[in-house]
């Protein structure tokens, strides 16, 4: 981040005001449900980052590099969680 002079902000309440993602539901969920919905924030973030990976290529390929084994994690993350609602 510093190489390309951002300065992030980490704190909760800031990701959690900007992060795009929708609220969890309150009360009982189905696992089922709890699955879908702990698949799709990865899912999300993965795509976010796809969205900035070819402009952070052009400034800086070792980041872009870092970005891409990021989305690679998050993407068999999602995928592995997922397998939890197959039915067959």
């Amino acid at each position: 981040m510093r190489a390309l002079n951002a300065v992030p902000d980490g704190r909760e309440d800031t990701v959690a005001a900007t992060a795009g993602l929708p609220r969890f539901p309150s009360g009982e969920q189905t696992t089922s449900t709890v699955v879908d919905l702990i698949t799709d924030r990865p899912r999300r973030v993965a795509g976010t980052a796809r969205e900035v990976h070819d402009e952070v290529d052009q400034e800086d390929p070792s980041t872009a590099d870092l970005l891409h084994a990021i989305i690679d994690g998050l993407e068999k993350f999602a995928w592995m969680v997922s397998a939890e609602n197959r039915t067959a």
